[in-house]
């Protein structure tokens, strides 16, 4: 069985490799020795690598022979370590953006604000007399949703518990409603999972900026189509349409506090997939729309 050569010294940490190492590492300052006598190993170079300013690390060359490290193995570990500190910046500088996006995906989230509380209360409070089984139903309805909305984390999550949140909040605007607002759910079955908060949002848009406003019959359909590798999610409905000044402000990044979800759930797909929402005026209505890719949770 072969053993590795100086595999002993690991074990010890008292030893002159270490405390050359530490010196390398304090002083930023290569080392060569040419007459080491540790163990096997006589010749020893000792490089720091660097990462934003700071030694990080080392590379380290050993020779069992006394008098190798000559200038061309200098020069050659050189450019090595220079560029294994390179790959180790762009990991570090990866490593920022993706906690900068966490962030910021973080922070968008948390700007969702459910908006409809107030009316779903005075609904519930309107049925507990006439309805009450109703009532109840709702309530639950209310509870399962502002559950949803408090434990919601940055994690995918499975595509059906989006469409059961949705639900929820759509049972509670038909309630206040009624037969003004019919909502319809055309799904096909798919193991997709996407971010939390893309569905709700838009459907919440769809009833406070085209059905409400004109207060007349709306139908409003949540489709979900599995294509390759992924799924088509759109929200379609048959209200007043949407400005087309509104949807050039959404695809430039600037827009009024009145379509906060809309940007936001367009923001949020950018971020996860390189692509936002595809808006698209409909006679009567509108079709939003967007694609995502299956990923791992």
């Amino acid at each position: 069985m072969n053993t590795l050569i100086g595999e002993e010294q690991y074990i010890d940490t008292h030893h002159q490799i270490s405390r050359l190492t530490q010196q390398a590492v304090k002083t930023g300052e290569q080392i060569i020795s040419n007459d080491l006598n540790v163990h096997d190993f006589r010749s020893l170079l000792i490089i720091p690598l660097w990462e934003n300013g700071v030694v990080t690390g080392t590379l380290k060359v050993f020779y069992r022979q006394p008098h190798r490290i000559r200038r061309p193995m200098q020069e050659m570990a050189i450019g090595l370590s220079q560029l294994i500190s390179t790959q180790m910046e762009v990991a570090r500088i990866q490593k920022l953006k993706e906690m900068a996006s966490r962030a910021e995906f973080s922070a968008l989230q948390s700007k969702i604000n459910p908006h409809f509380l107030f009316n779903a209360l005075n609904a519930i409070s309107s049925l507990i007399r006439l309805r009450p089984d109703d009532a109840r139903g709702l309530i639950a309805n209310l509870a399962d949703f502002m559950r949803y909305n408090l434990e919601r984390t940055q994690d995918l999550i499975p595509i059906t518990d989006a469409i059961k949140q949705v639900k929820d909040y759509v049972a509670i605007e038909q309630a206040r409603f009624g037969d003004k607002l019919s909502v319809h759910f055309d799904i096909e079955t798919t193991d997709i999972n996407i971010a939390p908060l893309l569905i709700q949002p838009l459907v919440e848009n769809a009833i406070r900026h085209g059905f409400q406003p004109s207060r007349r019959p709306c139908d409003v359909t949540i489709a979900v189509r599995a294509i390759k590798r992924g799924a088509e999610i759109s929200i379609t409905d048959t209200g007043v349409g949407i400005d087309p000044n509104i949807v050039k402000q959404l695809y430039h990044g600037i827009i009024d506090s009145h379509h906060i979800g809309l940007m936001n759930v367009h923001q949020r797909l950018i971020m996860l997939y390189g692509q936002g929402l595809t808006v698209e005026p409909l006679h009567p209505g509108t079709r939003v729309s967007f694609t995502v890719e299956n990923k791992e949770g």
